[in-house]
């Protein structure tokens, strides 16, 4: 059974000083990183990006031009990336989803806004999200570090017996604060976090690799963040934890809802989060300074439960927790 509210309404009309034109004359450009392979066709997340920003006065093709700058899931490529995106000079450089992709930007330019679709405020670009400093803004993903402690709390509610916990990060956000936040969760439960980064993510042999250790080190259940190549690779994380008997949870409902995903938790991903993003770099391209644009928070968000997968599991879920859940796949 499916109970995820149905977002009721239009995008909220933004205030007509948001939505000054944009200069008839120009023509506006924006890199936009990816720590992916650039898409052939545009992702729908993509698309409704830019029909906001067309809502906003600047169309690609006319007078936006949007240069797509991908990594192709290799982090060694972040720096060449960053470098040519910075080198184009464009008006905004937009960064989405991955922290060592957004620091490595960030090092490369002080004075070009970035606008930036962050993990978690966490992650330090940010000190005050209420008024930025330097020159990054955006959106974030999360509510806060905590998010670790939520994930962990809500695995260990399926499975209470897992004392040993794996923890399948890039090793950039396992060294940093996402990682450092999940071992002082487990401390404080009296759970072991076993940290498993991985330095490469292209090929689906590095995943069979990071399980194969995960079995080594007895764990008995899964925490995978959303970054990364754990996003690419999200049903395949999914389908390995399965077969390796590990009670998961991660950050992607559709690995829940068509796959073999156990749990997931994370902002609501049916919400306006693209035309959050666009109204962001609407804002730039108008000219407002960075420290006048809050970064954007997510105030929704969506606990997915799989009972087909905890059958597999051998599982039997809490009654409570079920209730809880936004989503029941049976």
């Amino acid at each position: 059974m499916r109970r995820r509210d149905v977002l009721a309404g239009l995008l909220a009309t933004t205030t007509a000083s948001a939505l000054l034109a944009a200069e008839p004359t120009k023509v506006y450009r924006v890199a936009y990183c990816v720590h992916v392979t650039r898409p052939k066709a545009p992702s729908p997340f993509f698309v409704r990006l830019l029909e906001r920003l067309r809502q906003l006065g600047y169309t690609e093709g006319k007078n936006l031009i949007v240069d797509i700058y991908g990594a192709a899931d290799q982090p060694e490529r972040y720096s060449e990336i960053a470098h040519k995106a910075v080198q184009s000079k464009p008006d905004v450089i937009m960064v989405t989803w991955d922290n060592q992709l957004i620091a490595q930007v960030a090092k490369e330019t002080s004075t070009i806004p970035i606008v930036a679709y962050m993990p978690s405020l966490d992650a330090g670009f940010v000190r005050n999200p209420a008024r930025p400093e330097g020159n990054i803004t955006g959106i974030a993903a999360d509510a806060g570090i905590e998010m670790q402690g939520k994930h962990l709390d809500i695995l260990r509610q399926a499975a209470p017996s897992a004392s040993r916990v794996a923890y399948l990060s890039n090793r950039y956000d396992w060294e940093e604060a996402w990682g450092h936040s999940v071992v002082e969760v487990g401390r404080a439960s009296g759970v072991s976090i076993i940290g498993i980064p991985m330095d490469h993510w292209v090929d689906e042999e590095d995943y069979h690799r990071a399980f194969e250790a995960m079995a080594q080190r007895s764990a008995e259940a899964l925490m995978a963040n959303g970054l990364g190549g754990n996003f690419t690779h999200r049903y395949l994380i999914a389908e390995l934890a399965l077969k390796y008997r590990l009670p998961s949870i991660g950050w992607y409902p559709d690995v829940v809802e068509n796959g073999h995903g156990l749990l997931s938790y994370t902002q609501d991903l049916d919400s306006d989060i693209p035309e959050r993003w666009a109204n962001s770099v609407g804002q730039v391209l108008k000219g407002t300074k960075i420290a006048d644009i809050p970064v954007s928070q997510p105030t929704r968000f969506v606990l997915s439960i799989n009972l087909k997968t905890a059958k597999a599991l051998g599982l039997e879920l809490p009654a409570g927790l079920i209730a809880r859940a936004d989503e029941v796949i049976d």
